[in-house]
C-alpha cells in the first residue's frame, strides 16, 4: 500500500513524533511505501534514524518548529502536493489539531481512505479552542482514530458522528523485558514526573508534596521542560531533583530505571498519557488522577492507583502514602506492570493493530 502522512509539527523528541516515525517504519518494514510531509524540520537524530528506510521519504518545510507562519506552510504544502497528487495513495494519514490537514487530502484519489488521528482529550475545554476549519476536519475525515476510549467518545459527541476508533500509541520501547527486574526500595523512595511542565499536569502539587515533612522518606524527580517552570522553580528544595528533558532513548531508559514510581496529578482531561505508558514499559507503579483516558491504563490494579479527578491536596497526599506503603510491603511488581504493557502497548502489538486497521479500511474483509 501507499501512505501519505501529513504531520503539522515535529519536535526534536516527543511522544507523537515517536508514534509517527515508528508507525512509518513499521509500515515500511512490511513493504509499504510512506511519504511523510511535515511543516517543520526539527526532528532529532534518533527519530530520523527511524525513518532511514528506502520505502520512506521525509519532506520537511525548511524552518524550525513554530517559526513558520500559516501562509508559508500553505504555500509549501501546496507545492509538495503538486508532486504527490499523481500517485495512487491508499491512505492519507493526518494528525494534530491543524486545519491544514484538509490541504493534504487534495492528493486523494477515488479509492483513497482519509484517516485523521486525534491524540489529545477532545474534552469540552479543548473543543472551545478548535477553529471552525478544524471541526470540519473531524466531521469530514473518512475515519477518526482517538488515542483512548475517552477521546473516541468525546470525538463522537463533538462531531455528531459515530465510530471513532481507539488505537494505541506506537512508540519505541527503551527497555527490553528482560531488563525489568524486581528490586527492594532504598532508604528513600524515588517518585518521578516525566512530561510537559505546565500547571495542568499538577506540578504545584508535586512542589507541595516535596516540601511536606510527613513525606520525608520520599525523593521527587522531575524530567521535562516548559516555559511555566524554568529550572529556578525547583531550586532550594532538598528532596526535589530537576533533571530537564531527556533527549534520547538511552537517556529515557536511565531516568525511568532510577525511579520507584511515577506520578501524574492532572487537573485537565488527558488523551492517553504517554508518560504513564512509558513508565509501565519500565515496570513502574504509578499514581494519577482520573482524567480522560488515564483509567484505561490501570491494567494491573495492584501496581496503579487512580485517584478521583477532583482530589484535594490532602487526598493526593494520602494516595501517595498508600502507594508508598505498597512499595515498602513488596506488593507491587515491576514485572507484572511490564507484562501489562507488553500485552497492549509493546511496539509489535501496537504496530500489528495499526497494520490490521489500515489493511481493513483499504481492503474490507478478512485480514490476510
Amino acid at each position: 500500500m501507499n501512505f501519505l502522512f501529513y504531520v503539522p509539527q515535529m519536535a526534536a523528541y516527543g511522544g507523537m513524533e515517536r508514534h509517527v516515525c515508528t508507525l512509518a517504519a513499521a509500515l515500511a518494514e512490511k513493504g509499504h511505501l510512506v511519504r511523510l510531509l511535515t511543516t517543520s524540520n526539527s526532528l532529532g537524530p534518533d527519530l530520523r534514524r527511524e525513518l532511514a528506510h528506502p520505502l520512506i521519504s521525509l519532506r520537511e518545510l525548511p524552518q524550525p518548529r513554530g517559526s513558520a507562519g500559516a501562509l508559508r506552510k500553505i504555500i509549501w504544502l501546496l507545492a509538495e502536493l503538486r508532486h504527490n497528487i499523481a500517485r495512487p495513495w491508499d491512505v492519507i494519514y493526518t494528525n494534530g489539531q491543524s486545519a491544514l490537514a484538509r490541504l493534504a487530502w487534495r492528493a486523494a484519489g477515488p479509492g483513497t481512505r482519509i484517516v485523521h488521528h486525534h491524540h489529545t482529550a477532545a474534552d469540552a475545554g479543548e473543543q472551545a479552542t478548535w477553529s471552525r476549519s478544524y471541526r470540519q476536519v473531524l466531521v469530514l475525515a473518512d475515519q477518526l482514530v482517538g488515542c483512548s476510549q475517552a477521546t473516541c467518545a468525546a470525538l463522537d459527541a463533538a462531531t455528531a458522528r459515530t465510530g471513532a476508533i481507539f488505537l494505541p500509541y506506537l512508540t519505541t520501547c527503551p527497555l527490553r523485558t528482560d531488563e525489568i527486574i524486581e528490586r527492594p526500595p532504598g532508604p528513600r523512595l524515588r517518585f518521578g514526573f516525566c512530561g510537559r511542565l505546565i500547571p495542568e499536569k499538577g506540578i504545584e502539587v508535586i512542589l507541595d508534596l516535596a516540601a511536606d515533612p510527613s513525606l520525608a522518606e520520599l525523593e521527587w524527580h522531575i524530567h521535562g521542560s516548559g516555559a511555566a517552570y524554568p529550572p529556578a522553580s525547583f531550586a532550594g528544595r532538598p528532596r526535589l531533583h530537576y533533571h530537564g528533558a531527556y533527549q534520547s532513548g538511552p537517556d529515557q531508559a536511565q531516568a525511568l530505571l532510577a525511579l520507584d514510581a511515577l506520578v501524574l496529578f492532572s487537573t485537565h482531561n488527558e488523551g492517553m498519557p504517554l508518560s504513564l505508558i512509558e513508565g509501565m514499559a519500565a515496570g513502574l507503579p504509578w499514581i494519577a488522577t482520573d482524567r480522560g483516558g488515564t483509567r484505561e491504563l490501570a491494567l494491573s490494579p495492584p501496581d496503579c492507583l487512580v485517584l478521583p479527578g477532583s482530589s484535594t491536596p490532602a487526598e493526593i497526599r494520602d494516595g501517595v502514602r498508600t502507594l508508598s506503603a505498597r512499595l515498602r510491603a513488596g506488593s507491587t511488581s515491576r514485572r507484572r506492570q511490564r507484562a501489562g504493557y507488553d500485552a497492549t502497548f509493546a511496539p509489535p502489538v501496537a504496530a500489528g493493530r495499526w497494520l490490521e486497521y489500515f489493511h481493513h479500511i483499504v481492503h474490507p474483509g478478512p485480514s490476510p
